[in-house]
């Protein structure tokens, strides 16, 4: 009797833990027709395995469109960078170019400054001009160093075969007049007239062309003179005679200087 009591507890214990469990594990249902067709671990059963295929499908897509846009990304840093470069390499010959302008402008404004201040409407022909036709009717000749120059208006000329070709002034030559628009440098205790790099002293009753002495200053230069530097200083030359340059008064002046 005992034992029968103590067998029917138990199996009462046992229904009370199974309906307190219930929502855990709950009780074998009946199998529907899918279940039926389609038994736990048979053939086809793969949605946990469709799932995971799907999930592995996304991370790769991921992954690639990462990599992608990592790619995309390095270059346009790329092109970015070339872009860059090229902005730089154009300033840079921007640059190159304006200094050369400037270079070139102050180039050509020192080679000209020189003779702003040159008389204007003034007959000149700069040494090494050439012509054919035999100097104006006014030319006079002058003989000298065993050279038949032809002299007219401050200009003289040599001639070679048919040719006739304009020359600095021969030292020690004699003319008969000054040309038109000579200037007299006055910190000379004898007169003496400057004409495009000629330097005239009197002479009886002509005047004759000198050898400058140095510290004769000038205001202007001949076309046909030449910059030089000579030991680090700034020199022009024209002929046989050179100058530097030089401030009176604030003005620019060229002083003859030694050889």
């Amino acid at each position: 009797m005992r034992a029968r009591t103590r067998m029917v507890r138990r199996s009462l214990l046992v229904l009370a833990c199974a309906w307190l469990a219930g929502p855990m594990f709950p009780l074998p249902q009946a199998a529907t027709a899918l279940d039926r067709d389609h038994p736990p671990g048979a053939a086809g059963d793969d949605h946990w395995g469709d799932s995971w295929d799907d999930g592995w499908d996304d991370y790769n897509q991921t992954i690639l469109r990462m990599q992608r846009e990592s790619i995309a990304s390095q270059e346009e840093q790329a092109r970015e960078a070339g872009r860059a470069r090229r902005r730089d390499e154009i300033e840079t010959q921007q640059e190159k170019s304006a200094a050369e302008h400037d270079a070139y402008f102050d180039a050509i404004l020192a080679d000209s400054q020189a003779a702003l201040k040159s008389p204007v409407g003034v007959y000149y022909r700069k040494p090494g001009y050439s012509a054919t036709e035999v100097p104006g009717s006014n030319a006079r000749t002058v003989e000298l160093g065993g050279f038949t120059y032809y002299y007219d208006q401050g200009i003289f000329w040599l001639q070679q075969g048919a040719t006739y070709i304009v020359v600095t002034a021969p030292a020690g030559a004699v003319v008969d007049k000054l040309p038109q628009g000579v200037t007299r440098i006055q910190s000379t205790p004898r007169p003496i007239w400057y004409f495009f790099g000629t330097f005239f002293g009197e002479k009886n009753a002509g005047y004759e062309v000198l050898k400058p002495v140095a510290g004769l200053t000038v205001f202007y230069l001949p076309d046909g003179y030449t910059q030089e530097n000579v030991n680090g200083a700034g020199q022009y030359r024209f002929g046989e005679t050179r100058f530097k340059p030089v401030f009176i008064q604030g003005v620019l002046a060229y002083q003859v200087i030694e050889k």
